[in-house]
């Protein structure tokens, strides 16, 4: 009994021992099989890439609401200014680098008072430097010469050689790009606003179709003497070619400039001038697909623009005859020609008053920037204790007269037809500046009237006529 008795003890010893063991094998895979399950749904490196992309920033770039779209286009005659074809010209486009020919524009006129010499050296700053590209690769803490950085622009399209301008002209960009905002608004570009000198891309930084006809306009009509410049295939700068990327110098016949330009919010940009048979046209393509296609719709609009012009009996072109104030040449933008500096007083310009400009350039400024208005009074001195809507004060006469016109055109008719608009001279210290102003105004219209005219991105200050803001006051 005894023998028996413990070979069924230990056959349950042995019965127990081999369930524990195959429980303990079937837990172990149990949790194998849950470690390799959860390994499975979230890979160790497939959940650090996940937070990565959490952790990274947001974009910079948000859309500007008031930008509906990218393609605009607008072709027109230079002589009359005359609009020949046109598509969406008014509505807000980003300019991309565009926007350099405003800082060329800036530049051009430094150039012509005296505030800058075309071989001055200019300081190279960090912000330059860091500049993203296309670049003119400038040296580090070095200088370059106002020649080299404008012809950068032209050619290259250098960010960097607008950075070095900017900070020469303003102190800093931001000041430079509000210098650059008021020329516009002094140019009738009222859609315009700038926030950079190179055209990087800035959600607020917007302009139109047409105001870049007027500006392309302006730089014929005030620097006829510069304007070759754009015409540059190349410049050498430090022994390496800058090569100029408007590609329709040399693919179109009759091109002459002015400007490409390129950001993925614009799409393909150009503005351009070009003369056949005597007769010049201004042509604004935007929101190109691509380079080669923003250049053929050019061509093709830029071709029936010339028959259509020549259909119309439009005028031919006149050349603009060089102005007192040019220092120099464009030929002395060409690398290899010697720079011959003139003083930087420029005494016997502002002796002389300059010719008034020729009458069909001063015509295409008008038809550009909007229909036309009645052209200023003489100034006549408003009575002491009226009211009058003041539009700005100007360096030039011509810029005070657009001014107005703009100002006058967006006021209600009744409003217009008692208005009377006048420039007068104000001298302050050295300098004489051009006080735009419609007079002849209770006090309710001159607040009414700026109201209105704010709106429309036209800004002013209604004022009742004292003794100290006459014309006569000093």
């Amino acid at each position: 009994m005894t023998l028996p008795l413990k070979r069924i003890v230990a056959g349950f010893s042995w019965l127990a021992t081999g369930l524990l063991f195959v429980g303990a094998v079937v837990t172990t895979s149990n949790a194998d099989a849950q470690s390799v399950t959860t390994k499975r749904a979230v890979p160790p490196s497939k959940s650090r890439a996940a937070a990565k992309r959490v952790a990274q920033p947001p974009s910079p770039w948000v859309p500007n609401p008031s930008v509906s779209g990218k393609t605009a286009y607008l072709i027109a005659d230079a002589t009359s200014g005359r609009e020949i074809a046109s598509d969406q010209a008014d509505e807000l486009r980003h300019p991309a680098s565009l926007t350099k020919l405003m800082t060329i524009y800036l530049t051009f006129s430094a150039l012509d008072s005296g505030r800058l010499s075309l071989g001055e050296g200019l300081p190279v700053s960090s912000n330059a430097l860091n500049a993203p590209p296309t670049k003119m690769g400038l040296t580090p803490g070095g200088s370059v010469s106002v020649r080299d950085v404008t012809m950068a622009l032209v050619t290259r399209s250098a960010n960097d050689a607008a950075v070095v301008l900017a900070e020469a002209l303003g102190g800093d960009e931001p000041s430079f790009a509000r210098l650059m905002t008021q020329k516009a608004r002094q140019l009738g570009m009222s859609s315009t606003v700038f926030r950079n000198a190179s055209g990087l891309p800035h959600r607020e930084q917007v302009t139109t179709a047409r105001d870049q006809a007027r500006l392309a306009n302006a730089l014929m009509r005030d620097f006829p003497h510069y304007y070759a410049v754009f015409a540059v295939q190349s410049y050498t700068y430090r022994g390496r070619p800058l090569d100029n990327h408007n590609r329709m110098l040399g693919s179109y016949e009759g091109a002459d400039g002015l400007k490409t330009g390129y950001t993925a919010a614009s799409g393909f940009n150009l503005v351009m001038s070009a003369m056949r048979d005597n007769r010049r046209l201004i042509g604004v393509v935007m929101g190109g697909e691509s380079a080669g296609r923003r250049d053929r719709q050019m061509a093709e609009l830029m071709d029936r623009g010339f028959a259509s012009a020549q259909a119309m009996g439009i005028s031919p072109w006149t050349s603009i005859r060089k102005p007192p104030s040019a220092r120099y040449s464009a030929a002395q933008f060409v690398s290899g020609m010697p720079i011959q500096e003139p003083p930087r007083a420029v005494a016997v310009a502002k002796a002389e008053p300059p010719p008034p400009p020729a009458a069909p350039m001063q015509a295409a400024a008008l038809r550009i920037a909007g229909p036309a208005v009645p052209a200023p009074r003489e100034p006549e001195t408003p009575p002491l204790g009226s009211w009058v809507i003041q539009v700005g004060s100007f360096n030039e006469s011509q810029a005070a007269q657009l001014a107005l016109e703009r100002a006058s055109s967006a006021l209600p008719s009744a409003m217009r037809s008692t208005a009377a608009a006048t420039v007068d001279e104000v001298q302050m210290a050295s300098k004489v500046f051009h006080r735009a102003r419609l007079t002849n105004l209770s006090q309710e219209q001159a607040i009414d009237g700026c109201k209105r005219l704010e709106k429309q991105k036209i800004y002013c200050a209604p004022l009742q006529v004292t003794s100290w803001n006459t014309p006569g006051a000093r």
